[in-house]
């Protein structure tokens, strides 16, 4: 199968796992990666996407949501973990998106990596939050625009990106010579 058609399987595989748990009653909260180009990986990815979980789960539980089901989903779409959590009311989950965007905006790294919250009303956009869009990682312009209009070219953003993903790894105290693309010593998979 060609690159794009690995894409577009990948993303229908994500969209049954989402309807698997929206049809539980749940909410779904979707930590993946924003790597352009493939393959949709790189050294380091899936272990920040593992991290980003982690303070996901942590959020959710402070904020009085429960985390009921986790699934980590590697395919060619990238790397992908998806939470069902149970949430009392919409109200919750617009708090929770608010909380996601600024765990994305947290980690130098995390604006590579995307956190949308999922009812079954749909994803909630970070305008409805009150938020910017989502800003370029090299520029800092409206990132949908940058992709749209290509400003950047996707080695440069590959290139970008890794480098985010390893300095994450070289706080971490991790080799990123023990990692290959889309390696981890995640659990998940």
């Amino acid at each position: 199968m060609d690159p794009l058609g690995l894409v577009l399987d990948g993303r229908e595989g994500r969209a049954r796992q989402q309807s698997r748990i929206l049809a539980k009653g749940l909410a779904v909260v979707q930590v993946s990666l924003n790597i352009p180009g493939f393959p949709k990986s790189l050294p380091g990815d899936i272990r920040c996407a593992d991290r980003m979980a982690s303070s996901v789960r942590e959020s959710v539980r402070s904020g009085g949501g429960k985390v009921v089901s986790e699934t980590g989903l590697l395919n060619g779409a990238g790397y992908a973990v998806l939470i069902g959590v149970l949430l009392e009311d919409e109200g919750v989950a617009r708090l929770l998106k608010e909380r996601c965007i600024a765990l994305e905006e947290e980690f130098p790294w995390g604006r590579a990596v995307d956190v949308d919250v999922i009812t079954t009303r749909g994803s909630l956009g970070r305008g409805e939050v009150g938020k910017p869009p989502r800003s370029c990682l090299v520029c800092g312009d409206d990132a949908k625009a940058c992709g749209r209009e290509r400003r950047h070219d996707t080695r440069s953003l590959r290139e970008f990106i890794s480098r985010l993903f390893l300095q994450a790894l070289q706080e971490e105290g991790v080799s990123s010579s023990s990692l290959g693309p889309g390696s981890c010593s995640s659990s998940l998979r």
